[in-house]
């Protein structure tokens, strides 16, 4: 019976075993399908009527996408099929990991003006254009990499720290690029025979100036024939596809006039077909020399769709998760440049489309992926008879409209180092290689923030008087009389950046006979070890003149950040007061020893002649104050 019950008692413990190990592989499966939450959410709330919004904003999408994912497969320097792949298998991936409903993905101006900067330092296109190719894809892995790196490192609260001036230099910047870029193709002219020395636009002009002779009329005409169209469709209705019309209508055109390659540059017929499967893999130099070009074009990425997905959400009331567009973006690029993609990111033009059509969910981008598909695949033979200048008319118009002539006006009128950030961008974007513009109005955005952060805030703290009242706070330079005991404020974060200026500062109140200094620090978010250091210094100093320093308004977590320090037990467990629930309790605690401080020193005489113990006890504070 015993061992009967002994093996019964073994057989009940083994399913709970079976359990204790079921629970972390639930929360591990958890873990590894929290990045598909926001699709499986759809997914669960999807109905017939949101289906039917859906496939017709998807539809609308559709003819507006084709022909601007051609034109920025030209920008890239690769033929026109490239960018249609990428709208196609993008679109879908983007579309079911983005944290936003109405994100639509694929290339992109200001992406496809990277990849081209990156790729053709390297090699140009029509120097090798299989090795060009294969480098494109490269980038598109390489980026899809850092951004993955990015979301598993939960990076993507850092897109705060780039201000909307750094963007809007960069597209106006692009805009310019794209134009000027494109004005071989709306003039018909030649290729040029040399690299021009020069860097961004000046290089671009300088062997445009070449082929300038070569300017052909039917090509000039059939781009401002397709400028006129998509503007005058635009007038009448923005949700009309004019870019799409006015291309089959210069196909058309062209078509009926018989005209050939002889007579105006054609795009030529494209290979009917999706993508194949290629591995993307560059040898070890290229990936180096790419590296730099796919970090920039990884955080212009991140940037672009962040801001677009915020900019809806303020519409729709959508939480957008910035990690999780991290994910998505990196997700998608890394997967896709198996299948000829270029490096894509977040449309803003048809992310915009797709909301003001109607638009429900995310199915909306799929669906247009899905009718890019088809709309190239039936049309893909069409293709010959489509003139290059009719693509550069309408990356003349995407261009025109990346300038933000309004904000760059108001910034100039009223924040003059945001200007400074905004016009320093666009320079770089201008003269320099696209990439390193980036890192250049990044780095100068962030150095900007650090300058004004970096700026110390202290005041001195006057109590109230026998009748009561608020504390005062006024500049240190306005104290008069060499007082024995002072009362400050300290604002803002303390990290090294503004600790030579506190050192200086307290070093002059040592100077001036203060006996005893009181630092209220509840405004103050955090302490970093440089400033401890220098807090330590100041308390040695004071101690050796025969002084005190009292600190008051401690929250919890840099109490503990000081004590960890030995901070705290440097200055004295009696010194330091933490902050309360009571409005300025803690303060009026150090202002009780203070004067204990004061009178066992027999300095009295020296403190505010009308505080007394009635006063600090009063509570007629303005809790604004705190």
């Amino acid at each position: 019976m015993l061992i009967a019950s002994q093996d019964s008692s073994a057989r009940l413990w083994k399913p709970a075993r079976r359990f204790t190990t079921i629970g972390p592989n639930l929360s591990l499966l958890a873990s590894l399908l929290r990045p598909f939450t926001p699709s499986l959410k759809t997914v669960r709330h999807y109905s017939l009527h949101k289906f039917r919004r859906d496939i017709v904003a998807g539809l609308t999408v559709s003819v507006v996408e084709v022909p601007q994912a051609m034109a920025y497969a030209i920008i890239a320097g690769v033929p026109p099929q490239y960018g249609l792949y990428t709208s196609i298998i993008q679109g879908v991936i983007g579309a079911m990991l983005s944290s936003s409903e109405h994100m639509t993905t694929g290339p992109t101006n200001t992406q496809s003006l990277l990849i081209a900067s990156a790729v053709k330092r390297i090699v140009a296109p029509d120097a090798d254009p299989a090795l060009y190719l294969h480098l494109v894809f490269s980038l598109a892995f390489l980026k899809g990499l850092i951004q993955l790196t990015f979301a598993a490192a939960r990076m993507g609260d850092l897109v705060r720290y780039v201000s909307r001036s750094v963007i809007v230099g960069l597209a106006a910047g692009a805009g310019v690029l794209i134009f000027v870029g494109q004005l071989p193709a709306f003039l018909g002219v030649e290729h040029a025979s040399r690299v021009s020395p020069l860097w961004g636009i000046l290089g671009r002009l300088d062997v445009l100036r070449d082929v300038f002779h070569t300017v052909n009329p039917r090509a000039v005409a059939v781009g401002a024939g397709v400028i006129a169209a998509i503007v005058g469709v635009r007038m009448i209705n923005k949700l009309l596809p004019g870019a799409l019309a006015s291309v089959i209508g210069s196909a058309a055109l062209v078509w009926a006039a018989g005209w050939t390659s002889n007579d105006l540059p054609m795009i030529g017929e494209l290979p009917r077909g999706l993508p194949k499967f290629t591995i993307p893999l560059a040898g070890w130099q290229y990936s180096r020399e790419l590296l730099g070009g796919a970090l920039a074009l990884a955080i212009l990425g991140m940037l672009e769709s962040v801001a677009i997905a915020k900019s809806i959400a303020a519409h729709t009331g959508e939480r957008i998760s910035a990690n999780q567009e991290f994910f998505a973006q990196g997700l998608k690029n890394a997967t896709t440049s198996f299948f000829q993609c270029i490096p894509g990111s977040g449309s803003f033009t048809r992310s915009a489309l797709d909301h003001a059509a109607g638009a429900e969910t995310r199915f909306a981008a799929v669906f247009n992926a899905v009718f890019v598909a088809v709309i190239f695949l039936l049309l893909a033979p069409q293709a010959q008879h489509v003139p290059t200048a009719s693509l550069a008319g309408v990356l003349f118009v995407i261009a025109a409209g990346l300038i933000d002539w309004h904000y760059m006006a108001r910034v100039w009128r009223t924040h003059r180092s945001d200007a400074a950030v905004c016009f320093t961008t666009l320079a770089a974007t201008l003269l320099a290689p696209l990439e390193y513009a980036i890192f250049v109005g990044i780095f100068l955005n962030i150095g900007l923030y650090l300058r004004k952060a970096s700026r110390l805030h202290m005041a001195e703290m006057i109590p109230p008087g026998a009748g009561g009242g608020a504390f005062i706070e006024r500049p240190i330079t306005d104290r008069a009389g060499n007082k024995r005991v002072i009362f400050l404020q300290i604002e803002g974060d303390l990290f090294f950046a503004v600790a030579d200026e506190l050192q200086d500062r307290l070093n002059a109140l040592v100077n001036s006979g203060v006996r005893i200094i009181i630092l209220r620090m509840k405004r103050t978010h955090s302490v970093d070890a440089t400033v401890v250091h220098t807090l330590e210094s100041f308390n040695t100093e004071m101690k050796r003149r025969g002084g005190h320093v009292l600190l008051c308004g401690v929250r919890p977590e840099l109490m503990t950040t000081l004590r960890r320090s030995g901070l705290i037990e440097q200055l004295g467990v009696n010194n330091v007061f933490e902050a309360g629930f009571g409005i300025f309790a803690s303060a009026k605690a150090a202002l009780r020893r203070a004067r204990e401080l004061a009178e066992s020193s027999i300095d009295t005489d020296h403190l505010e002649p009308d505080l007394t113990d009635e006063d600090l006890d009063e509570d007629p504070l303005d809790s604004a104050m705190l």
